[in-house]
């Protein structure tokens, strides 16, 4: 098949999976709720410095990601679909950063199962489908990854700038995080090829580099220091990074293998027989500088944040393309000697075994869930899974790893698309937005006490004052004869010490335990 066609290919797919009902699907999730409800202020009021959320300042991120998201607005409305319209496409771009750099410095089957893993990874998807900063970062990381090695292997300039580009958008998306990534890789790579000497130092132009990088991101920062009296600042270094190192912030802690399971595992669930077993043969084979040089990437990024305090999957996404080309080099290499192997036929028969009892084990789960049991039949989507389990047997017996990778790929590509079209939409649909805004007149006062799910922030398109007394929530109710108060159900009993404030509706929080309360004054 000729490249031009198998490009292409990986292309189609990159989009199809990435793009796959992103707009199909409610803005509910916490971070991507308030992400987009301060990217639409942005969009409305014209202020693109100093980020809000529901007349609050947002210290959690810097704004590149809120600025594609307006972008996104203002090409397709305010909507999940403009929200989410760059977060898919910088997944398609790294898709093909990937693909070209293995094809480059490995040969063509390799590129395309890297670009496989990718494409094939349920939870590189996830990241991919959100209005969040986690896709942005995700791809400058790569960008620099790959335009490091390149300025480093061929002295192009070019290159060198894009590395430090690369970094400054980094910076501008989420922070220090994109100087230490790359920084840190480039360094061990130079250790460990003992090249770190003065004369690629200088070549390398660290120095100036970093200007090119701060010179991308210094001016905002400047600017949201000084319009807000440096209370941006010290909020989003001091607890936003700093903290989150060093303390396990939101209840999000645990042991440091739990983020090596995140990587080997979480993200690479459709291969995950091969995972292991292609890390030691990238390590076996680092004299190849390239593999050598995607190891180092794929360790930093595990090894920094298992390291961390704080631990949520989507910190160590950065590694997936890495780790992809370590896989995609490994699954290019394999015969079928690889079945041959005692301990290689072991991990794909635990594997079958997971693949057989998927539908089972999402049914069960659907049924434990009194707010989700009335959907467990969607658990009968998984069944591609079960039939892959089948024919992992069937290859097996016959010996034929080929077919074995190839279905496995083509299970999980299937499974990815009927996720998000047919599996998740009406999970989805069960959230305490889409179930009680359609029951409240959007027309009258909407105030909140307490605690607020922030996606009716998003779906309403205004602010929603919320007060931690009951005084001060009396008091502003005077100002509208009719309205609602959005809250919890463990705070009814005092809300109902207001008088004429009573009872409207309820609805279980998606996946979590809080339970949304909507109360009413007037007539």
């Amino acid at each position: 098949m000729k490249l031009n066609i198998i490009f292409a290919c990986i292309v189609a797919l990159a989009i199809a999976v990435m793009y796959a009902n992103i707009g199909g699907l409610d803005i509910y999730a916490l971070d991507e709720a308030k992400n987009a409800e301060a990217a639409r202020h942005m969009f409305t009021t014209g202020d693109y410095v100093v980020p809000y959320y529901n007349g609050e300042l947002r210290t959690d991120k810097p704004p590149l990601h809120y600025y594609f998201m307006a972008a996104g607005y203002s090409l397709f409305g305010v909507n999940p679909f403009g929200a989410r319209f760059f977060s898919s496409f910088f997944g398609v771009l790294t898709v093909i950063l990937t693909f070209l750099f293995v094809l480059k410095h490995f040969h063509t089957r390799a590129a395309i199962w890297s670009a496989l893993v990718l494409i094939t990874s349920l939870h590189f998807n996830l990241q991919f489908h959100m209005s969040v900063p986690d896709p942005y970062l995700i791809f400058f990381t790569t960008w620099a990854f790959i335009s490091f090695y390149e300025a480093y292997k061929t002295h192009n300039r070019w290159q060198l700038f894009f590395f430090y580009f690369a970094i400054g958008c980094g910076i501008l998306t989420k922070g220090p995080i994109a100087i230490a990534l790359p920084g840190l890789t480039a360094l061990f790579f130079l250790l460990f090829n003992k090249d770190f000497k003065w004369k690629t130092i200088w070549r390398l132009q660290p120095v100036g580099g970093l200007l090119i990088s701060f010179m991308v991101a210094f001016p905002w920062y400047r600017e949201v220091h000084r319009q807000t009296n440096g209370a941006w600042t010290e909020e989003f270094f001091l607890k936003h990074n700093l903290s989150r190192y060093s303390e396990a912030m939101e209840g999000h802690e645990g042991i440091f293998l739990i983020t090596f399971a995140y990587v080997f595992l979480l993200g690479m669930l459709t291969f995950t027989p091969f995972v292991f077993q292609s890390v030691k043969h990238a390590i076996k084979q680092r004299k190849e500088e390239p593999l050598l040089y995607v190891l180092i990437a794929t360790l930093v990024v595990v090894v920094f944040f298992a390291s961390s305090s704080t631990k949520l999957p989507n910190y160590t996404v950065p590694a997936y393309p890495a780790l992809a080309v370590i896989l995609g080099v490994y699954l290019s290499r394999i015969d079928e000697q690889w079945l041959k192997n005692t301990w290689n036929k072991v991990g794909l028969l635990m594997y079958t075994i997971v693949l057989l009892a998927f539908p089972v084990g999402i049914y069960v789960g659907l049924q434990a869930d009194d707010s989700l049991g009335h959907l467990s039949h969607l658990a009968w989507y998984f069944i591609p899974l079960s039939l892959l389990g089948v024919l992992n047997v069937v290859w097996l017996i016959q010996k034929r790893i080929y077919p074995l990778l190839v279905s496995n790929a083509a299970g999980w590509l299937i499974t990815i698309l009927l996720f998000f079209h047919l599996i998740f939409p009406p999970v989805d649909a069960e959230n305490p937005v889409r179930k009680l805004l359609p029951q409240i007149d959007e027309t009258q006062m909407v105030l909140s006490y307490q605690r607020l799910n922030p996606a009716f922030v998003f779906a309403l398109e205004r602010e929603i004052t919320r007060f931690d007394n009951l005084d001060g929530l009396k008091e502003q109710m005077k100002q509208s004869p009719s309205g609602y108060v959005i809250s919890r159900t463990e705070f009814r009993d005092e809300l109902e010490q207001i008088e004429g404030l009573v009872y409207h509706s309820e609805a279980r929080d998606l996946f979590e335990n809080p339970t949304t309360l909507i109360m009413r004054w007037g007539p």
